[in-house]
This record gives C-alpha cells, structure tokens and sequence, in this order.
C-alpha cells in the first residue's frame, strides 16, 4: 500500500515536473518573439522623424538650374521722317510766289538819267545786296532797306526837291521824290513809292508808280502812292509806305513778328487788291 502511494506521489511529482517544463518552454518562445518583433519597429517619435525627413523638400542641388530669361525682342526701329533741309535762302511759305516771279524773271537793269539819284540808287544797292543773293533776296532786302530805314514823315511831297539838288523846275516830281527820301532819310508814301521804283529798275525790273487813294481809319479815302511790277506778264502791287506803317503800328502795339509783318503789301496780284486801292494816275517816268 505505502509503494503503491509512493508510486502515485512519484508520479505526481513527475506530471508536476513535466508541466512546469513545459511552461518554461512556452514563456521562452513568447519572450524570443516580442524581442524579434521589437528590433523592427521604432518608437512614434522616430516615426514622426522619419516622416518628416520623407516629406521634407529634397536638398538643393549644387548646381544652380539655369536661368531661362524671356526672349528679348527689340522694338523695330523707328526712324525719324526724311525731310529735307531747308535752306537757309528758302522764303517761307508766304513768299513763295514772290520767290519763284522774282528770280526767274528776265532782267534788264536800267538807270533813271539823273546821276544824283542813279548814285544814291546805286549807293543803297551796293549797301544791302551781296554777290551771294539770288534775285529775290536782292528785292527783299532794297525793301527792306525802305521799311526799316526811312522815317515816315507826313507831308514831305508839299516840299519837293527841297532835299535834291536837281533843278525843280526841269526835273521829274518822280525823280524828286525819290531824291529826296535818299538824301533826307525820310518821307511819305510817294517817297517811299518812287525810291522803290527806281531800286527795282536798277536791279533789272520793270517797275511803275501809280497814284490814287486808298481807305482810311473812321471812313473814306485819303490819297495813297504805290508800284507795281510787271512780272510774267501780269501786274504785281508793292507797297512799302503802307508795309511800313503797318509793321511799325503793329509793333507799337506788341503784336509785329518782326519780318512777317513787313510783307503784307510785297509782290501781290493787282486784282487780288483792287478793293483797296483806287488808281488815278499812272506816272510814265
């Protein structure tokens, strides 16, 4: 009975033993897997790291990229309009006609006969005129000579031949006139007139003075002297008494542009005047 317990209580032992072993087993392969398991995979925060070094922007390359600048495109040149130079000779448009009549016109230079006034005519020439000056500047600046350099003095035909040495009584009132503006420096409209007459003949035209009258300031007519010149056939009014008057009133007033307006009454087609002035006279000398 006591071996037969022995034996039971051995047996026990042995289960007792057997089981336990069997347990350790166990635990161990468990512990072997959660160490394996744990060598792979890495705490949240080296997760994060790890996250953000994947999504960060890839480091940037040593070598710059190339700049690609757009294309330049040159705007097309615009060059300035071609004109040409005017020169210095041109008139301006005003006195085109004049121009063109004056310099093409054949000439034939002729002298009055009396030698006190061809000298003073021939003085005044060579004063204003140079080698250089086509036929049309030559006329422009004789003009200019009268407007610029004669006083105007009323009145100066009531004492004719007193600034001549011409004998009064046998020389042209023409002459006269002319004489005297030369020599004085002064004069009125047929003074003016009748200088300019012998300077256009002198330089080759073919110039004739004309009397009358012309309007005046509040009403009427007052007695007027100019010329006119034969030029291609037609008639052409040059008034320097009235340019002058005009350009010095003008000029008093501050309203002249110096040489536009000394030309008003200069190479103007007679008909296109015929409603100012109103010829009596049409002298012959």
């Amino acid at each position: 009975m006591r071996q037969k317990s022995k034996g039971i209580i051995l047996a026990v032992i042995m289960c007792i033993i057997f089981l336990t072993a069997a347990g350790c087993k166990s635990k161990n392969t468990v512990n072997n897997t959660t160490t394996g398991d744990a060598a792979e995979v890495t705490s949240p925060q080296e997760t994060d790291t790890t996250a953000k070094e994947d999504t960060e922007a890839p480091a940037e390359s040593d070598t710059e990229p190339e700049e690609t600048e757009a294309p330049e495109t040159e705007a097309p040149e615009t060059e300035a309009p071609e004109t040409e130079p005017v020169a210095t000779e041109a008139p301006t448009e005003a006195y085109v006609g004049a121009w063109t009549l004056l310099c093409e016109e054949p000439l034939n230079p002729t002298q009055s006969g009396y030698s006190e006034l061809d000298t003073l005519v021939n003085n005044v020439i060579s004063q204003v005129v140079t080698p250089d000056m086509n036929n049309y500047q030559k006329v422009w600046a004789c003009y200019l000579y009268l407007v610029d350099n004669i006083t105007y003095s009323r009145g100066m035909d009531a004492n004719t031949g007193a600034y001549s040495s011409s004998d009064p009584a046998t020389t042209p009132v023409e002459v006269l006139w002319a004489t005297d503006l030369f020599n004085a420096g002064q004069g009125c409209c047929y003074n003016y007139s009748s200088a300019f007459v012998y300077l256009m003949r002198a330089l080759g035209y073919d110039a004739h003075l004309v009397s009358g009258s012309v309007p005046k300031y509040g009403g009427g007519t007052t007695p007027h002297c100019w010329l006119y010149v034969n030029l291609r056939g037609k008639q052409y009014t040059f008034d320097p008494d009235l340019d002058m008057n005009f350009y010095t009133r003008d000029k008093n007033n501050g309203v002249a542009e110096e040489e536009n307006s000394k030309e008003r009454f200069f190479c103007i087609p007679v008909e296109d005047m015929s409603y100012f002035y109103k010829a009596e006279t049409y002298h012959t000398n």
